[in-house]
């Protein structure tokens, strides 16, 4: 709390529970006084002053909000208000009904309709009874007043009156021109040049009342109008000149537009140029619609035909530059007039073999690409956009094509080792131009990708597709498996000699590559060995001389699964039986791991070594042998990885399971039920290893060193003998290894064979008393018990002393 006002940050505040209200200092976590001036924090008269000075944060809060408001004056420092404090005032109210300034909108619409629809009232019923200088007096007169009010009414300041009369006497002059018809003074007119003559009066009259001071927007929307009622009426009535018609119109509107541009009007440009976007699309379709001369698109059907009007088109589409050269609109305009001149130019090609209109596109894409690469930045778009547009098929047709050469690959004839000779989708020969065209393409478009193109992408794709074009062509399949392969080992060296991110793509790349080899040189098993050979000493290299950080990861994984597969495939090759490859491969992949004891390693050659185990035993004719000797190569294999290396200590333990595993597979070959074969071995390797450790380090405990040799040594016999009959030599055996363990861990104060021999054994002298438990007379076990009972009460006091003893005697034990 500040009492005080002091200011805190920029706000002034009173209360504050972190500091003292009296003296400020600052209060501890959980303190009950100030421990300056002993100020009792947790009386009840504190918290009530603590409230009082966050009420006078909230009034302070209030006064600031207030302090703009009437009625308050400053003096000095303080804010005495002039007037007692006005209650806040009420919300106004949500307007409804209908605003003041559409009043005047709503009745001069209603009014100007009223007037035109009796004026067609009027020419309906007055206009027989009328003679020709009553009918043509009294429409001059009311479109004239019309007019001229309108146009004096808006240079007074009445813009809605202005707007509404003008209205009326646009609509009068449709109708003039109509009634005028009807009275046969235009002539024998159709319905089209009926339209066309009223457009071009109302667009004539609109464009003069337009230009005038008062600036109205009626006749603005009017004079465009207009324009298109004569446009439409002409290329309706007018026949033999499709394309002449529209042409004509998109120039008119534009010189409209112009002209509104010019003279500043607001409305009358875009109207202008709304109606030349329908002229211009009229033009277009006309165009495109007669481009098919005879069911065939061909060069001289196209050019012959209507392709000129194409042309004009892409030409017209500059047109709204006359009235807007902002750049966007500009590059725009430009793009557009671009993309529909190389459409009509490369037209003629869709109705040629696939292979001509691809070969056309990649001229397209070739072309455009140089000249986005030759115009400024700014202007690239308008030759960027119909390259990209040419990509499109030309990409697909390249993807397709690699994909061809890859079945054919996977497909190959396994007696000639030939690829298939079958016609592709496009010739071949255009697979890499076609490549190195969207690769520049790619690179002018996107110069921030310009190192890692050049570097990487566009060599591996230009290999990639070369190599696909081989594969096209139908040669053997140990052209296309070598090329492949040429292109990793020159990868690998490649990667082994660069920079750290691009020697690990590289690298990568190789591997991946290489991959495919030996995915391709499955159907010649001396084509795969070879292959596998190579794999195998690419990952070998990056392994040992890779300068990359992930050297070690890309090769270690890699090195110990090709090693196996190569000497599989060798043995394969040799014709040497399946069930004697896997223990080499066990043995150099093992010692693999054991010489190079890294993670991805040892994961690696698990996995090959298990891979080629179980293939071996799904080959060989007596199963459990051979799983017992591969179990048996295994499990010392990662015993010795234990032993050599003092951070794979844990490995010990799968080790000693691998062996025992082998010990139980070939005693059950061999038919031996009893549960100590197969447990005491193990027992016995564990325990000499745990008094190895108890040696080694003096600290050990003999619980963590001893329990499992013991346990595995004891129980299950245990379990043998409660499931089974107590009365055996293998009871007899296992009480006297309970008393001897019991013994020995006594004397040589050691918990493990202590706890252990005394437990089993314990457990064991029950069971041997259950078989007599049913016998034993009454009186005896009456005896029995009071015997007890009296040993228990006698010895009672000494039992407490002896505890003591017990548990003093227990701390020494190891």
């Amino acid at each position: 709390m500040v009492p005080d006002g002091r200011v805190m940050g920029t706000m002034t505040r009173y209360a504050d529970p972190f500091v003292c209200p009296d003296c400020h200092t600052p209060i501890p976590p959980g303190a009950d006084t100030c421990r300056s001036c002993a100020l009792p924090l947790t009386h009840p008269l504190a918290g009530e002053l603590l409230s009082t000075l966050t009420h006078a944060d909230d009034l302070l809060l209030q006064l600031r909000a207030a302090a703009t408001r009437p009625g308050a004056v400053s003096t000095g420092a303080s804010m005495i208000p002039a007037v007692a404090p006005m209650p806040a005032a009420a919300p106004s109210p949500r307007r409804t009904g209908v605003r003041t300034a559409s009043v005047p909108q709503i009745l001069l619409g209603l009014g100007a309709t009223c007037l035109l629809v009796a004026a067609v009232i009027f020419l309906a019923v007055a206009w027989s009874w009328l003679g020709i200088e009553g009918r043509t007096t009294v429409l001059v007169a009311l479109t004239a007043v019309s007019g001229g009010t309108g146009a004096w009414l808006a240079g007074r300041g009445l813009r809605v009156a202005g707007e509404a009369l003008t209205v009326v006497a646009l609509g009068l002059l449709a109708l003039d021109v109509v009634g005028a018809d009807d009275a046969g003074w235009l002539g024998d007119l159709s319905l089209a040049g009926l339209v066309a003559v009223a457009g071009a009066v109302l667009g004539t009259v609109s464009l003069g009342l337009a230009l005038t001071p008062t600036r109205l927007v009626t006749p603005q929307l009017a004079a465009a109008l207009g324009l298109g009622l004569a446009w439409a009426g002409t290329d309706s009535a007018v026949t033999g000149q499709d394309l002449l018609i529209p042409t004509l119109a998109v120039l008119a509107f534009a010189a409209l537009a112009l002209l509104g541009r010019t003279t500043r009007r607001a409305v009358l440009p875009w109207a202008a140029l709304v109606g030349a976007g329908f002229a211009w699309l009229d033009l277009l379709v006309s165009s495109l619609d007669g481009l098919e001369v005879g069911g065939t698109l061909t060069f001289a059907g196209v050019w012959g035909g209507t392709g000129g009007g194409v042309l004009v088109a892409a030409v017209l589409l500059l047109v709204p530059l006359a009235v807007d050269r902002r750049h966007e609109l500009t590059q725009t305009c430009l793009t557009a007039a671009a993309v529909l001149t190389t459409g009509v130019l490369v037209v003629p090609a869709l109705d040629e073999p696939l292979t001509t209109a691809i070969a056309v596109a990649l001229g397209v894409l070739v072309a455009g690409t140089a000249a986005a690469a030759v115009l400024p930045r700014a202007w690239s778009a308008v030759a960027l956009v119909p390259a990209v547009l040419a990509a499109l098929p030309v990409s697909i047709v390249a993807a397709a094509l690699v994909v061809d050469a890859g079945v054919r690959v996977l497909l190959v004839d396994g007696q000639d080792l030939r690829l298939a000779e079958e016609d592709a989708l496009v010739h071949p020969s255009l697979l890499v131009p076609a490549t190195v065209a969207l690769l520049l393409l790619l690179a002018v478009t996107l110069p921030g990708l310009q190192r890692l193109l050049s570097h990487t992408v566009a060599p591996l794709a230009l290999v990639v597709t070369a190599v696909a074009t081989l594969a096209l062509f139908g040669v053997p399949l140990w052209t296309v498996v070598v090329a492949t392969a040429v292109v990793g080992v020159a990868l690998v060296a490649d990667g082994l000699r660069n920079d750290p991110v691009a020697g690990t793509v590289r690298a990568i790349l190789a591997v991946v590559v290489l991959l495919a080899v030996v995915v391709a040189a499955l159907p010649s098993p001396v084509l795969l060995t070879g292959t596998l050979a190579l794999l195998t000493l690419a990952a070998a290299a990056i392994l040992l001389r890779g300068r990359f950080p992930q050297a070690d990861l890309l090769g270690g994984a890699t090195l110990p699964v090709a090693l196996a597969a190569t000497m599989w495939s060798a043995a394969d090759l040799a014709d040497i039986d399946a069930v004697l490859r896997a223990v080499p491969v066990l043995v150099v992949v093992g010692l693999l791991a054991i010489v190079r004891p890294r993670a991805e390693v040892e994961a690696a050659a698990a996995v090959a070594g298990a891979t080629a185990a179980v293939l071996a035993v799904a080959a060989a004719v007596d199963g459990p042998t051979v799983l017992a000797i591969h179990l048996t190569v295994a499990g010392a294999l990662v015993t010795a990885t234990s032993l050599v290396h003092t951070s794979r200590r844990q490995l010990g333990w799968a080790g000693g399971l691998l062996l025992a595993a082998a010990t139980w597979v070939r005693l059950a070959d061999l038919g031996v039920d009893a549960p100590e074969a197969y447990t005491l071995p193990n027992a016995a390797a564990l325990v000499l290893l745990g008094l190895h450790r108890l040696r080694t380090l003096p600290e050990a405990s003999s619980a963590t060193a001893l329990s499992p040799g013991l346990v595995l040594a004891t129980v299950p016999s245990l379990l043998w003998v409660l499931a089974g009959d107590p009365i055996s030599l293998r009871a007899a055996l296992l009480g006297a290894a309970c008393l001897a363990l019991a013994l020995l861990g006594a004397r040589l104060r050691w918990s493990a064979p202590l706890v252990v021999g005394a437990v089993v054994g314990g457990l064991l002298v029950l069971r041997e008393l259950v078989p007599y438990a049913g016998q034993t007379p009454q009186w005896v076990v009456i005896g029995l018990a009071g015997t007890v009972l009296t040993v228990v009460g006698v010895t009672w006091e000494r039992r407490l002393v002896e505890l003591h003893q017990a548990a003093t005697y227990l701390e020494r034990l190891r």
